[in-house]
């Protein structure tokens, strides 16, 4: 059966549709990518900001066939952009470096690679 995915609020129910038809837990799906079950659980709510390539990984593990179909409709319109400055505009001056320092970020509790 065909699932056409137009936004990316779809993905995290078509991953639990697709896991749970297999009859798999997200613990289960996790040891399957060698992860933790927080990490699978933290990737099937928010799949778009994952990479493609872990979200095509747990599609395979899945079996779900991926297909791109270009004769859908875009949803954004192409922009052309131009490639060279088409105006006698001078370029603006370059800005002077910032003395602001940068708020300190809080380093996530554990990374996995998968």
């Amino acid at each position: 059966m065909t699932y056409p995915i137009k936004t990316l609020n779809q993905l995290p129910l078509v991953l639990k549709a697709f896991r749970k038809e297999q009859e798999l837990t997200q613990a289960a799906m996790a040891e399957k990518l060698g992860i933790t079950q927080q990490s699978y659980a933290y990737f099937e709510a928010k799949p778009a900001t994952a990479t493609l390539e872990r979200l095509f990984t747990v599609l395979r593990l899945l079996n779900v066939n991926i297909s791109l179909d270009r004769a859908a409709p875009t949803l954004v319109p192409e922009i052309d952009v131009p490639t060279a400055q088409t105006t006698d505009c001078p370029s603006p001056p370059p800005r002077p470096p910032s003395t602001k320092s940068a708020p300190l970020a809080v380093p996530p509790k554990k990374k996995e690679s998968w």
